[in-house]
């Protein structure tokens, strides 16, 4: 499923957010988009000084600090099945002060891209199908909170 916020979500809004739906269970993956947050001014006569209002946008979900790296106005949830969407909406109800749209779909890969093959090998993580940029580092660009997986694939 996919939530779309009427208006870009500000990272209290953000965190206050991911952890209702974290809490709500029964999700699968999660991954938030919009539009880049630069750390730099890019152009212009201040090109290459740092921007101080992006500065510290840090998140707490489920016990793991993450960095905001994009203004986020659309969040894209996996749920393990249909029983959990009423829980997500009433999540959405409780921590969005102002409307929001759900759409339900299919919004997630499931089988291994030519670029999830080449960075991850054939035995990627199912979880991480088409989230990461090829060139992103895994560990500056994904959060994983729950083991489950993982743990089961390494006693295989």
């Amino acid at each position: 499923m996919e939530i779309f916020p009427s208006r870009f979500l500000s990272p209290e809004t953000t965190q206050k957010l991911l952890n209702e739906l974290y809490k709500s269970g029964g999700i699968v993956r999660m991954m938030i988009q919009g539009p880049n947050l630069p750390r730099t001014v890019t152009y212009g006569p201040g090109k290459g000084l740092p921007i101080e209002e992006h500065r510290n946008l840090l998140v707490e979900v489920g016990g793991e600090i993450l960095e905001l790296r994009v203004k986020v106005g659309r969040i894209r949830v996996e749920l393990e099945g249909e029983e959990f969407l009423p829980g997500i909406q009433a999540a959405c109800e409780r921590a969005l002060p102002f409307g929001f749209q759900i759409k339900r779909g299919k919004f997630f890969r499931e089988i291994s891209t030519i670029s999830d093959y080449a960075k991850y090998g054939k035995d990627a993580d199912k979880r991480i199908l088409g989230l990461v940029d090829p060139r992103a580092k895994k560990e500056s660009a994904l959060a994983i909170l729950s083991e489950k997986d993982s743990d089961e694939k390494e006693e295989r």
